[in-house]
């Protein structure tokens, strides 16, 4: 909910409301992880009961369930940094970060552990755990250092502008943005007259 909060105070021209609501949906996306954690940690011996009677396949959950907990506190940040930043208007960059993380990062960590070094099962979750990590402290850094929330919201001021201009019938002043943006926006679908919709 405060992901589309981020959207719609842009939209609105109310850059810090926006910043505040990245910070609180961060701040319980870290709670969340934390619980994760906590639950891993206390549940671990039990959780795999649930779905098997194996006890060598209990043994080897159990084993892991502190590294799944870790991979949980860079999840539930990750994921919401990625929905920030599909809020301002820069989903590619969070496609890029998680591409790069889990795919260059994490899969030759998992591979190298588990199968070069023979660290076994929780090699593989070890490699999770550093791509979640990498991707975790990348999304954050774009969305707390990088992120300049008054030229978001001038751009959100700027796309919508447009769209409610090409949508309504109605004309900017200065036409020379007005077709600059609708190059933009050029994939957009098109209604009968030509518009932008």
């Amino acid at each position: 909910m405060q992901i589309m909060q981020v959207g719609n105070e842009l939209g609105a021209g109310k850059p810090y409301k926006a910043k505040l609501a990245a910070m609180v949906a961060l701040g319980c996306a870290f709670v969340i992880g934390f619980i994760n954690v906590t639950w891993t940690v206390i549940l671990g011996q039990r959780w795999a009961g649930l779905f098997t009677n194996d006890e060598p396949v209990k043994a080897l959950a159990a084993s892991v369930m502190p590294i799944m907990g870790l991979c949980e506190l860079g999840n539930c940040p990750q994921t919401t940094g990625c929905g920030i930043l599909r809020g301002t208007a820069r989903p590619g960059v969070g496609a890029h970060i998680n591409l790069g993380s889990f795919y260059f990062v994490g899969t030759p960590v998992a591979v190298g552990l588990a199968f070069w070094f023979k660290v076994g099962f929780s090699g593989l979750w070890f490699g999770l755990l550093s791509a979640q990590v990498a991707c975790a402290v990348s999304i954050m850094y774009v969305v707390l250092v990088k992120t300049d929330w008054e030229a978001e919201a001038l751009k959100a001021e700027k796309l919508t502008r447009v769209e409610m201009g090409s949508c309504n019938g109605l004309r900017n002043k200065d036409n020379e943005k007005d077709e600059e943006m609708k190059g933009l926006l050029g994939n957009g679908n098109r209604n009968n007259k030509g518009d932008i919709c």
